[in-house]
């Protein structure tokens, strides 16, 4: 079954233009596919900020993804959008919602990122609904974010994210075309998404379990400074990386770079800026 997978979902064609940080993102897609029930669990599942200079395979990547959820690509502006328009789009989603944000086109009434901050944990969410009707309703689903740079928010907005860099210096050199990766057949790639419908169990037993050993971990390595809610959402990243490793029988050099990454979130969450 790891083969198969991983052949309908040209994982290593994947791994060959994206690197450690592909594998990352797509640890985080893995979790994404239950967000309501780790919400349950956890009170808490991370955003993803994916941020790369035009050329970077933002686009590339998100399309990618998308295909595995048997979805064609598709994207929202937060900032071009009204308040209630917003509040569609977050009660309306099932599965992961795609932001992009072009710093250069966005207007001068940008919205307050910090609007954000409550579907971090799933609070209610109301909506008006016409004539003064309105609804309440949870967020189902889970945050993408993608930019050119990172998004120019709060430290309380920016500790609940985990941040993936495809124009940092060290990201993977690109060592195939990205046709490759462009012309992955949908139907095949959604096994992936078909295969994650019947984990629930599997994902949110193993974050409940090995999540607090991790979050304990990364406390005690990085110490008082790091954010206890960045070693949270890197505690969940850690399992979910072990959990995609599993799934996909990926490599331990791999597997190591890959949770080196979210172990350099959580350091340089310790920095002071």
């Amino acid at each position: 079954m790891q083969n198969e997978l991983k052949s309908a979902i040209c994982f290593n064609d994947f791994v060959a233009y994206f690197g450690a940080r592909g594998v990352l993102v797509l640890a985080w897609w893995m979790g994404a596919a239950h967000a309501v029930r780790i919400r349950e669990d956890q009170h808490s599942f991370p955003f993803l900020q994916i941020n790369g200079a035009a050329g970077s395979g933002k686009s590339l990547l998100l399309d990618y993804l998308q295909k595995l959820n048997g979805q064609g690509h598709c994207g929202h502006s937060l900032a071009h959008a009204t308040q209630a328009g917003r509040a569609h789009i977050y009660t309306n989603a099932d599965r992961p919602i795609v932001i992009c944000e072009n710093y250069e086109e966005l207007p001068d009434h940008s919205f307050d990122w910090d609007e954000l901050k409550q579907l971090y944990n799933s609070c209610p969410i109301t909506i008006n609904a016409g004539e003064n009707h309105f609804q309440t309703r949870m967020f189902k689903g889970a945050l993408v974010i993608t930019a050119s740079q990172p998004v120019e928010c709060s430290d309380a907005l920016s500790s609940r994210m985990i941040m993936v860099d495809l124009s940092a210096k060290d990201a993977q050199p690109t060592r195939i075309r990205p046709d490759a990766i462009a012309e992955v057949d949908l139907i095949q790639a959604s096994a992936f998404g078909l295969e994650m419908k019947e984990r629930e169990a599997w994902i949110s037993n193993n974050i409940r379990y090995y999540g607090p050993a991790y979050q304990k971990e990364l406390l005690e390595k990085y110490g008082s400074a790091l954010n206890a809610r960045t070693a949270l959402n890197c505690s969940q990243m850690l399992v979910m990386l072990d959990l995609l490793c599993n799934l996909l029988s990926i490599d331990d050099g791999l597997r190591l770079e890959t949770r080196k990454l979210v172990h350099d979130i959580a350091f340089l969450d310790t920095i002071p800026y």
